[in-house]
């Protein structure tokens, strides 16, 4: 069946925009559900090192898990802000939604693998099997990071800028 041109919504060569302000909201979306993965992460691992014994007291005592905590607490409070930034942006600035955008999904995303890794190796043997919530968050994260643009191809998008339009097509 096709489509006749008075059956068309808009002009022709103007839904672009649109859809990129779409995709973007999306990127901002999807940003803010990886940040929150991250934050469920630190809070699963920071139980579990305060249970699990080793040499009869928590691992959690441990100064080389204590950095990593703190590691990972570092990239949740900072992916929360960027997150919280685009969120304001799509709400009040829509000509910075673009970069704004690009900055949270790369930085959320990262933060949420980052930690999702680092989840899986303070919890040990368990955090390997493929049942554990640990291991269940990373792949969430790695799936996250690759939809709607890599955190690489959004950083690529930053640096090319958004008024050339240039960096409209993903390269995965």
């Amino acid at each position: 069946m096709a489509v006749g041109r008075e059956q068309l919504l808009g002009e022709p060569g103007t839904a672009g925009a649109a859809v990129e302000e779409a995709l973007d909201l999306a990127r901002i979306a999807l940003a803010s559900e990886a940040l929150g993965g991250a934050e469920r992460v630190l809070e699963m691992t920071t139980a579990y090192v305060k249970e699990r014994l080793q040499f009869g007291r928590p691992i959690g005592s441990f100064q080389a898990v204590k950095h990593r905590l703190a590691d990972m607490m570092i990239e949740v409070e900072a992916a929360k802000s960027a997150a919280w930034y685009a969120a304001c942006v799509a709400d009040e600035r829509r000509a910075e939604l673009a970069e704004a955008a690009a900055i949270a999904k790369s930085y959320c995303c990262d933060a949420f693998f980052d930690c999702a890794a680092n989840a899986i190796q303070l919890h040990g043997g368990i955090g390997f099997t493929w049942e554990h919530q640990a291991h269940l968050y990373f792949k969430r994260a790695r799936a996250t990071a690759t939809l709607l643009g890599s955190p690489a191809w959004q950083r690529e998008r930053l640096v090319r800028g958004f008024a050339s339009g240039a960096a409209a097509t993903p390269a995965f």
